[in-house]
């Protein structure tokens, strides 16, 4: 039986843990939170397809500009930080969208000009969440 607020709160854990491993800056566990074929389109339009290229593509900045970055994705402490849109397209199927912040090394969190509004398609299979399709579009200020 479907209990939409157990899937929520299990989709908010998924963006708990998408922001843990950003924050590690652990290209692996970051991705492994994708499906193994995800899309993703980043905020400068490149466009990976699949676990490995996330991975892959995150590994690298990860090392570089964005060492030591944070992201801010799902706090529950904070307003902002909450999705904009949460939507289940079936049981199994869920459309987020939500807001997300990278503060940069040097930056404090008030300094952050890495604002984003994010879409991801989600999906569960074999209980667990993962994003199956995922859009960063940069929030112009």
């Amino acid at each position: 039986m479907f209990d939409e607020t157990t899937e929520r709160r299990a989709i908010l854990e998924l963006g708990r843990a998408l922001q843990d491993a950003w924050n590690r800056n652990d290209a692996a566990g970051y991705a492994s939170l994708f499906t193994d074929d995800a899309d993703f389109v980043a905020w400068t339009g490149e466009y990976g397809q699949g676990r490995q290229a996330i991975e892959d593509g995150h590994r690298p900045l990860f090392d570089g500009p964005l060492a030591g970055s944070r992201m801010v994705l799902v706090d529950d402490n904070a307003e902002s930080a909450r999705p904009e849109s949460l939507r289940f397209i079936r049981p199994d199927v869920a459309i987020m969208v939500t807001s997300g912040v990278v503060t940069l090394a040097d930056q404090n969190a008030t300094g952050a000009d890495h604002e984003s509004v994010q879409t991801f398609v989600l999906t569960k299979t074999d209980g667990r969440w993962r994003a199956a399709a995922f859009h960063n579009t940069r929030r112009q200020v």
